[in-house]
């Protein structure tokens, strides 16, 4: 039931969002449209931009456990770019309300997974092992890139050449993966790094 009333209180946050900006929604506004009164708000959030908070680490959660194909990391980014457009309202208020941080940790959680999977296969056709320092770092390199792609859209508020950016981010990493790796290989084996 716990679960069940945070997502009602979300749900109501959504719909409240539709219409006007976070800033000029209330606790009692929440309560009112969810039908229950405002001590039960504060039983589960502390206040509006911790219950924005937790639908993002929320939707995290989901994302990364949708069952999507961690193989298929095209799919996967292609996944978290979609529920962005769905609940642009909700990112764009976040962005400009709680703090770009909190925005940005959520893109990098949800983008890595599928990211690292890519590093993963591409290192597969390596004639060695890459350790596992630096598939994470050539993971985060790509991960922080998408989700700096990701976020200037959300700060601009404006989607044409979002899509064209990953994709050519996409296209970059074929390839370019077991460069990385390989140099980083070559720096750990001749003591450069």
């Amino acid at each position: 039931m716990p679960n069940a009333m945070k997502y009602a209180l979300a749900q109501s946050l959504k719909k409240l969002l539709s219409t006007r900006k976070l800033d000029k929604i209330t606790v009692k506004d929440i309560a009112e449209d969810c039908g229950v009164n405002r001590q039960t708000f504060y039983y589960y959030f502390r206040d509006i931009y911790d219950l924005l908070e937790w639908n993002f680490c929320d939707a995290t959660e989901c994302l990364i456990r949708s069952g999507l194909d961690h193989g298929d990391w095209r799919s996967g980014v292609k996944a978290v770019t979609e529920y962005l457009q769905e609940n642009r309202t909700l990112v764009w208020n976040a962005y400009h309300s709680i703090s770009h941080e909190s925005v940005s940790d959520f893109l990098k959680r949800t983008l890595r997974p599928h990211i690292l999977s890519a590093v993963r296969e591409e290192a597969k056709g390596l004639e060695w092992e890459p350790c596992q320092e630096s598939v994470d770092f050539v993971t985060d390199i790509f991960t922080l890139t998408a989700a700096g792609i990701v976020m200037e859209w959300i700060g601009t508020q404006r989607m044409e050449g979002t899509e064209e950016r990953l994709n050519a981010l996409f296209t970059a990493m074929d390839g370019s993966v077991s460069l990385m790796l390989r140099n980083l290989e070559n720096a750990k084996n001749s003591g450069n790094r």
